[in-house]
């Protein structure tokens, strides 16, 4: 986060607009970061690293607060999955409920979005938040602009994508396998 920082910094002084992608891995295996930081020890498990992945963004946050670009900055901060989906094979939609948030307090109200949506809706999230007019070929949805819109997400996992609308899941699978599930408990349709 320091060297966001800096390239912001950098970028903001030769009044570049910029758009920076960072990922966060303490949250993931071994779950290292410095000790000192929290009050959990390195290297001890998942806890710790979702702990200090928070603190990290915390305090990037406010360190960006205390710079001139903040205010016309809108932040990002969206997990790729659980805990419970790394590695896995399956696609239960009940692990794939990740956070995304929006950061902008000098133009973006407060608000809760609770319907369905995936990763594949930020983008144009984003750009509906920041008011701009744009082609493309998303696949995603501004979904708090397109109200009418029916709800869907999409999940993987390294070889299966799928569709969820309502209580219903379609999983497309390798060697053009599919499969359809009724409800979040996994069974397979009848139809």
């Amino acid at each position: 986060f320091q060297r966001v920082l800096k390239e912001a910094d950098r970028s903001f002084a030769a009044g570049t607009p910029f758009f920076q992608l960072v990922m966060t891995t303490s949250n993931h295996r071994p779950f290292t970061y410095p000790n000192g930081v929290i009050d959990i020890f390195s290297k001890t498990g998942r806890l710790g690293g979702v702990k200090y992945a928070d603190h990290a963004i915390g305090s990037f946050v406010e360190a960006a607060r205390r710079r001139p670009w903040f205010k016309d900055t809108l932040f990002v901060f969206v997990a790729d999955h659980t805990a419970g989906t790394g590695g896995r094979i399956e696609l239960d939609p009940t692990r794939y409920h990740i956070p995304v948030i929006f950061y902008a307090p000098d133009f973006v109200a407060p608000a809760t979005y609770d319907r369905l949506a995936s990763q594949i809706d930020v983008a144009p999230v984003l750009l509906g938040l920041l008011n701009t007019s744009y082609v493309s070929r998303f696949y995603g949805r501004d979904v708090l602009n397109d109200r009418d819109a029916v709800p869907r997400a999409f999940i993987s996992t390294y070889e299966k994508v799928a569709l969820v609308r309502g209580d219903s899941t379609l999983v497309l699978g390798p060697r053009q396998t599919i499969a359809a599930y009724a409800g979040l408990s996994k069974k397979p349709r009848a139809d």
